[in-house]
């Protein structure tokens, strides 16, 4: 006789867990039900020890939601909602895909468990792979990628000028005519809204909540209305909010922007280190996961270094490690050299250096713009202080070349 198929129940008091439970007591139906839990934190705990083949879940429960439900996947545990009448609730949108009727059958519940297959494990925390390529380079199974092209806008330490090259990359997309979002992902020094004069209100905290309920309501409900149609997700409101954006919310999120658009562009902060892991015991708490997610899935990086000999060191060694830790990304990468020497020596030793130790020379070499000054104080983009400024007429240039999906 083959081993019985364990579960584990959560029902919060409903009317049909007790009768399910006897039910599923008989010896012929082959199910073994290990625990009957009461909340959250007993249902992951008796599921990461004891690995049981299937959960069964209250399908109303408010906890009941993304991140629960991928990490029951990871643990190769399959979810299985029970609903008081079908389609309820949209489910299928945080990963649930088996599901039963409060009204079903000790009987029926037993087909369906011995019936299920093995979830398949989404992608590794902070891993290489993307929706096109596995780790192994071969194609990866599972859904197309969204359509809209993902630019991520990243560079070393010592504020090169990321979120200004982000933001006029996002402006320039929408000005030839392609629907933007620019989203912000940093979760270390957070100011875009700020820098656009945008109020206050829902930003990446309200999506992240969204995306791990299963999108009761769109991304768009969440989005500001930026400079020239530019759609804008602002970041954290406090940066020590950082462990509210999980890698499930994160991707989705991404995705969602995606969907929505033509070009996403997401500007990140520069720490991609994995240290987090030594200090939290769960995994889903790193603080850098935004910015080595968006590097990973992104369809081109723009790595923005500053024109002084300082900010030349911290882009190469931001490049190096990046080679280390994502090479897939680093083969994606573009350099841009932001307020650049100058003088023609000092340009050319900034190239043949940034060549020398990145093995390709920047692809755009953006001037010192004294009118940065009045964009930062005046809440606008420089479109609207210095229509003609020559750092904008080389930055159009940069479009062309690191993205011919945005060129017109």
């Amino acid at each position: 006789m083959s081993s019985p198929v364990t579960v584990a129940v959560c029902g919060a008091g409903a009317p049909w867990e007790a009768a399910l439970v006897r039910g599923l007591q008989r010896r012929e139906l082959g199910v073994e039900v290990s625990r009957r839990c009461v909340d959250r934190a007993e249902l992951l705990g008796v599921a990461l020890r004891d690995r049981p083949a299937a959960v069964l879940l209250r399908a109303e429960l408010p906890w009941l939601d993304r991140d629960l439900v991928g990490t029951l996947h990871d643990a190769g545990v399959a979810v299985v909602a029970v609903e008081r009448e079908a389609g309820s609730r949209p489910l299928e949108r945080i990963g649930v895909t088996h599901r039963v009727t409060a009204d079903a059958t000790a009987d029926e519940v037993a087909a369906l468990l011995w019936s299920l297959d093995e979830p398949t494990p989404p992608l590794p925390a902070g891993g290489e792979a993307t929706r096109s390529q596995d780790p192994a380079g071969g194609p990866a199974p599972g859904p197309p990628a969204p359509a809209g092209v993902l630019t991520a806008v990243w560079g070393g330490p010592g504020a090169p000028g990321r979120t200004s090259v982000a933001v006029h990359l996002a402006v320039e997309a929408a000005r030839r005519g392609r629907r933007c979002i620019l989203v912000e992902g940093d979760t270390w020094a957070p100011c875009l809204a700020q820098l656009l004069g945008l109020p206050d209100g829902p930003g990446l905290a309200q999506a992240a909540r969204l995306a791990i309920d299963g999108w009761p309501r769109p991304l768009a409900s969440v989005l500001h209305d930026g400079p020239h149609g530019v759609q804008v997700l602002a970041g954290l409101p406090r940066a020590e909010l950082w462990p509210e954006l999980r890698e499930r919310a994160w991707r989705a999120i991404l995705d969602a922007a995606r969907d929505e658009a033509d070009v996403v562009v997401v500007d990140v902060a520069a720490p991609i280190e994995e240290d987090e892991e030594l200090s939290f015991d769960r995994v889903p708490f790193r603080r850098n996961l935004a910015t080595r997610v968006a590097l990973a899935e992104a369809t081109g990086i723009v790595m923005v270094v500053a024109g002084h000999p300082v900010g030349i060191r911290h882009g190469v060694l931001a490049r190096q490690q990046l080679e280390r830790d994502l090479p897939l990304a680093a083969s994606r990468a573009s350099t841009v050299v932001n307020r650049s020497p100058r003088g023609a020596r000092r340009l050319q030793d900034c190239s043949t250096e940034l060549a020398r130790f990145t093995g390709a020379a920047p692809v755009a070499f953006l001037p010192v713009e004294p009118a940065f000054e009045r964009v930062v104080w005046e809440g606008r983009i420089l479109h609207e202080v210095a229509a003609r400024s020559a750092w904008l007429r080389e930055l159009r240039g940069l479009v062309d070349r690191i993205e011919p999906a945005v060129a017109a």
